[in-house]
């Protein structure tokens, strides 16, 4: 009589190799798999090279040969606070609130790869634009400024300046607007400071 160790016979091993390799194909298979939510759109490249956008829901890249980027869409707001300068060489703070959003996938993903997020650098492009808009306007312009809300002029200048980056202001407005007072002890305590040399 054989013992029963004996006669059970291990796994062949090609028949453990095509266990494995099975295995290995579906975790490939569903790796491709991708949820795309419903506020941003996915910009699928194959080998590097666009391919198209997916809408919401499951989608499936090739393994290996797909990547894809996420990009948020709709717009969202931007709270920024500078300092400018204004026609008329006076210093003032301000800040501006801005929704501004992808409009461009495509754009946006390649701006995305050049420039790390391209959210964060139409903020500081929409900051060169608001600069650039404050000082062409006298310090007594600025209250039509804070008081018209949403200008044109702002949207147009902050659109036309993120554009490169796919991303569209779709409102733009001046909040809150200071000028910086220096302290008359500061400049007292220069000039003495200046006279006792």
């Amino acid at each position: 009589m054989v013992p029963l160790a004996a006669r059970e016979s291990p796994l062949a091993p090609s028949t453990a190799f095509l266990i494995v390799l099975g295995l290995a194909v579906a975790v490939a298979a569903l790796s491709g798999l991708r949820r795309v939510g419903s506020c941003e759109r996915l910009v699928v490249r194959r080998f590097g090279r666009t391919r198209g956008v997916r809408g919401p829901g499951l989608r499936y890249l090739l393994p290996l040969a797909d990547s894809g980027v996420r990009v948020p869409v709709g717009p969202r707001p931007h709270d920024l606070w500078f300092r400018a300068m204004t026609r008329d060489g006076v210093p003032v703070r301000l800040k501006a609130h801005a929704l501004m959003g992808a409009d461009d996938p495509v754009r946006y993903a390649a701006a995305a790869d050049t420039s790390g997020t391209p959210s964060s650098a139409a903020q500081a492009v929409t900051e060169v634009a608001l600069r650039g808009l404050i000082a062409d306007r006298d310090l007594a312009d600025l209250p039509s400024l804070l008081a018209g809300g949403d200008d044109p002029e702002l949207v147009r200048r902050v659109d036309e300046a993120v554009r490169p980056w796919g991303v569209a202001a779709t409102l733009v407005s001046i909040t809150d607007a200071t000028v910086p007072v220096r302290s008359a002890t500061g400049r007292s305590a220069a000039a003495t400071g200046g006279a006792a040399r």
